[in-house]
């Protein structure tokens, strides 16, 4: 169980390339929980992300995002939820 006091906080930790870091900071007086405990705030986490539509999203996931279903489970979508249309454009690349 995490303590309210202090009061935990989330630190920015760098800029990268494509993202931020965050680092997130809580105390507890189960020290030998401390694994479970950050489990269970990631989880928390995820879950508050997914419920508002934020994607969370890394450099590593290489994907053509137009016309692609979104990553948010499918229980946090609304119920009417359809991928975009795959929209496809040609470029004339012509050199005269």
């Amino acid at each position: 169980m995490t303590e309210k006091t202090p009061e935990p906080f989330v630190l920015q930790t760098s800029l990268d390339d494509f993202y931020v870091s965050y680092q997130i900071n809580v105390y507890t007086k189960e020290a030998n929980s401390q694994a479970k405990i950050y489990s269970s705030l990631h989880q928390n986490i995820q879950d508050a992300c997914n419920e508002a539509g934020i994607e969370i999203m890394s450099p590593h996931y290489n994907a053509m995002r137009d016309g692609n279903a979104t990553t948010i489970p499918e229980d946090y979508l609304p119920k009417d939820y359809k991928a975009p249309p795959f929209a496809f454009r040609q470029q004339d690349n012509k050199q005269e």
